[in-house]
């Protein structure tokens, strides 16, 4: 009985310093700049896609997300997912300073993502923000391990570029959403870093 008290001790323990540790959330030194967009989000880079005109989507684990926003994205946009696992930190952060304009929580169920229609049914947030003339959204995806998306920003809030805006709770992805007249300056399968790593810079008239 003795050595399942030390295993059931052990466990517990191990659960709370996991708990600490996944629940960290470590000043930054942001990083500095005009025209650059930062990622929103610690973690890999999944995939890039372009949408030249039509409904952008965001996709994890093959599962398609549309969401609805093309009317702030008239001459397309791109698309570029973070993978966040159990071991980044989570906290979202904003990738521009700006209007927060347009936030949509769509409550839903927490299942698997590879189960069919998902995509209809877990827990996102959208934001959108304005700097300027461009818009540049954030979407955060919950799934079975990551069961909450959580925002600290309402419509009508400024943000800073850097400023926390949320976090998911547990190993997820968020995606964001750039103006068709920025050059990406990521590749997938690079390691990103909220509020640090430049994935986007605007493209300057000649």
């Amino acid at each position: 009985m003795g050595k399942y008290k030390k295993f059931f001790a052990v466990a517990v323990c191990s659960l709370l310093l996991f708990t600490v540790y996944f629940y960290r959330d470590p000043d930054r030194q942001i990083t500095s700049g005009n025209n650059i967009i930062l990622s929103p989000a610690d973690g890999t880079v999944k995939y890039i896609k372009f949408y030249e005109n039509g409904n952008p989507e965001v996709f994890k684990d093959g599962n398609c997300y549309v969401i609805n926003v093309s009317r702030y994205f008239p001459n397309g946009c791109y698309i570029i997912g973070i993978f966040m696992s159990p071991l980044d930190v989570h906290v979202n952060r904003a990738p521009i300073s700006g209007e927060v304009v347009y936030i949509k929580h769509i409550d839903g169920s927490f299942y698997p993502a590879f189960l069919e229609g998902v995509e209809k049914i877990n827990e996102r947030n959208i934001v959108i923000i304005k700097n300027d003339s461009d818009y540049i959204g954030v979407v955060q995806i919950a799934g079975f391990i990551a069961r909450r998306c959580c925002l600290s920003i309402k419509e009508g809030d400024y943000v800073e570029m850097g400023q926390r805006i949320g976090k998911i709770k547990l190993g997820s992805q968020t995606a964001v959403i750039i103006p068709a007249n920025y050059n990406i300056t990521v590749k997938v399968g690079e390691r990103v870093y909220a509020g640090q790593t430049i994935i986007a810079v605007k493209r300057t008239a000649n």
